[in-house]
């Protein structure tokens, strides 16, 4: 039976190790303290450069240390944490030459996307779908809710690459669009001007495709991403000059 102070606890007679129902349910365990962690980092109760501790992480969601190690592992592949030697796991920060390079590589494959998708949109229901993708994000502008508005700005970057019909292309675009940068970038400004920058710019982006037009479409999101990568250079910069 589940505890009810604790969502991740379990009372039960634990299987022999290694055994199918033992493995299976520390994969179980595995996946709500990720989860779990994932969140608070996205939410902010994780900040950039912090330590977690893991003595405190193991009681508060009581899992096994086991498990937690596996946990912060799949944090890591997911470019939200690096677990440091003699450290533990660190919420990730980007440092200003990662922020060149990512929204270097960025430009290039997204560019692609957008030019691509803009020849493409009246093909099938390419013009429905990126217009209520679009339609979903702008209700952040007067209901901003921060995890949500990750994954809806996620979801317009993706449907403008599945209109390309690039699978390959899809799977390094998705690797350059870590979640790290969206957090550095909330605490670079505030919550609601980068809800309304992203948004403002994804009309921008959208009118490109939708009008069929490429060259206007990769202007649009060349902005969009170097907008965001300056203001995370100048958040870094400063706070570089502040600990000097």
């Amino acid at each position: 039976m589940r505890s009810l102070d604790n969502p991740l606890s379990e009372t039960f007679t634990p299987d022999p190790p290694g055994t199918p129902g033992s493995l299976v349910r520390a994969g179980i365990t595995v996946e709500r303290a990720a989860a779990k962690l994932k969140a608070d980092i996205l939410e902010g109760r994780y900040a950039p450069g912090q330590r977690l501790i893991s003595r405190d992480i193991v009681d508060k969601l009581g899992v096994s240390r086991s498990s937690l190690r596996e946990a912060f592992r799949r944090l890591e592949a997911d470019g939200l944490v690096e677990v440091v030697p003699n450290r533990g796991a660190v919420v990730r920060v980007l440092s200003s030459s990662e922020v060149r390079h990512i929204f270097q590589i960025r430009e290039a494959l997204e560019g692609y996307a957008v030019q691509q998708a803009a020849l493409r949109i009246d093909e099938g229901d390419n013009r429905a779908r990126l217009t209520a993708v679009l339609a979903r994000g702008l209700t952040h502008r007067t209901e901003p809710v921060f995890q949500q508005f990750i994954v809806d700005n996620r979801d317009f970057h993706q449907e403008i690459v599945r209109i390309c019909g690039n699978p390959p292309l899809a799977e390094l675009i998705d690797k350059s669009q870590l979640p790290i940068l969206v957090i550095q970038l909330r605490d670079a400004i505030t919550l609601t001007e980068m809800i309304r920058n992203t948004l403002d710019e994804h009309e921008a982006i959208a009118a490109g495709i939708l009008d069929g037009d490429p060259a206007a479409a990769y202007d649009a999101m060349k902005r969009h991403l170097w907008h965001a990568a300056d203001l995370l250079l100048a958040h870094s910069a400063a706070g570089a000059q502040e600990r000097s």
